[in-house]
């Protein structure tokens, strides 16, 4: 590197002051659950032209409605910069689970409400939200794009132009209890779906302590969707036909499906609690100390970190994958962006946020403090820290590189509530695997493939 890290960061800061970035975050709320937008530490109508609004952000008073997980960054913002800018960041919280999330923004959208300027956009949430006008253009006067991972900028940029900056990725990975692993007498932790299962029961059988073997996302929501996902690509399976139909009640999507329900039913490593469970409930659980396994999002690492029954005796590791499948892309590729709300009468005001989630400066903070995956490359080289790496980036780095992207598509809210309902059913077993995912067949081509 040419240039001090320390030198570089003040620069970068002082070029966001002189562009006037919006004085962050007052009087955040909201209810904290669960799905798929984690909770982080605190240690159509016409969507108009995107491009007016605002008096250039001097002053501006904006509203920022964002995840409910999303608060301890906000705070985070508030207290680093809320004194350096100009304008002033209005903050409302939506409930932490993604479609929930959703509903709230198509609600305001429906009315073509400008009571909130800018929000936070899921990675498969673009497609349908530019193509009904919702998510405003988004411009990049400093070039942050350029600095950045390619896959969240794409996944942000709707026929070539950008909707969206991004503000951290996402993949989700395996959480591992060292030390019950090590007891039992297990050096590494299992790659494969069977290997999991067995020593799963092997140091349940070991233990004293009344252990969940494996946990996940069961819940009738984004979660289980994503799970579904993540075992059928380890199985090497697809969501596409060769013609592009959606197809889901294939030979490996009835196997997903089937292994989630023999989890719970046949090996017994997963609590029969499972079909009601979200994400931060999970980790919640896994950080008690009862749990072998997880499967989670980066958010969960810091959460870990302080006093809890698992801090160091834990660890994280790639998706297992089937048998015969060792070099499946299975973990599911995940991250949000800042968009802008097309009936926003601040747009320009709201534009000087989106600038200012993108800098290093804000990237470093939510890496290092809330263990958020950042979309700029340079945070991933070991050269750009003046204090140690975190170290779950070296981890999840590797873990970004078996990432696999869900179905884009303008209607993937709509297939994903589908999978999930008729996949829970199946977890509850109100319906055998091959039938929900039948069922679930039919609703599609009915209501998406031929449409």
């Amino acid at each position: 590197m040419t240039e001090n890290v320390s030198d570089r960061r003040r620069r970068i800061l002082l070029k966001t002051m002189a562009s006037g970035s919006v004085a962050l975050l007052a009087g955040c709320s909201g209810d904290d659950g669960s799905g798929e937008t984690p909770e982080e530490t605190t240690a159509g109508g016409d969507g108009g032209d995107g491009g007016d609004g605002g008096d250039g952000g001097s002053g501006a008073t904006v509203s920022f409605v964002h995840i409910s997980s999303f608060e301890p960054s906000a705070n985070d913002f508030k207290q680093a910069y809320g004194s350096n800018f100009d304008g002033t960041l209005e903050v409302q919280s939506t409930p932490a689970e993604s479609s929930s999330t959703r509903e709230y923004y198509v609600n305001q959208f429906a009315a073509q409400s400008s009571e909130f300027d800018v929000g936070m956009m899921d990675v498969i949430w673009p497609a349908e939200f530019v193509s009904a006008g919702w998510a405003a253009a988004v411009e990049d006067p400093d070039n942050h794009t350029d600095a950045m991972l390619s896959t969240p900028v794409e996944a942000a940029t709707i026929d070539g132009t950008l909707h969206g900056m991004p503000m951290f990725t996402d993949a989700n990975g395996l959480y591992y209890r060292t030390d019950l692993l090590e007891e039992a007498g297990y050096d590494e932790p299992p790659s494969t779906y069977m290997e999991l299962v067995n020593i799963a029961q092997d140091v349940k059988e070991q233990s004293d302590e009344d252990l969940n073997g494996y946990i996940w996302q069961g819940g009738a929501n984004e979660g289980l969707t994503i799970m579904w996902l993540n075992w059928l690509w380890g199985m090497g399976g697809s969501v596409r036909d060769d013609s592009g139909d959606l197809v889901v009640n294939t030979e490996e999507g009835v196997m997903a499906l089937q292994h989630a329900v023999d989890l719970i039913y046949e090996h017994e490593i997963t609590p029969d609690s499972i079909p009601s469970s979200g994400t931060d409930g999970n980790r919640q659980t896994f950080q008690q100390g009862n749990t072998i396994f997880m499967r989670n999002w980066p958010y969960a690492y810091s959460l870990f970190q302080d006093d809890t029954p698992v801090t160091d005796n834990f660890a994280v590791t790639t998706m297992p994958k089937a048998e015969g499948n060792p070099d499946a892309s299975n973990s599911c590729l995940g991250g949000w962006s800042l968009f802008i709300n097309s009936f926003s009468e601040n747009k320009a005001a709201a534009q000087q946020l989106a600038n200012h989630v993108a800098t290093a400066e804000a990237q470093e903070q939510l890496a290092a403090e809330r263990s958020r995956l950042p979309v700029r490359e340079e945070l991933y080289e070991d050269g750009y820290w003046d204090e140690e790496k975190p170290a779950f980036l070296d981890r999840f780095a590797e873990i970004l590189q078996q990432t696999s992207a869900r179905p884009a598509t303008p209607n993937y809210s709509q297939w994903s509530n589908i999978i999930y309902t008729q996949c829970n059913q199946a977890l509850t077993q109100q319906k055998s695997p091959q039938q929900a995912l039948d069922d679930a067949q039919d609703q599609i081509d009915s209501e998406i493939n031929d449409a």
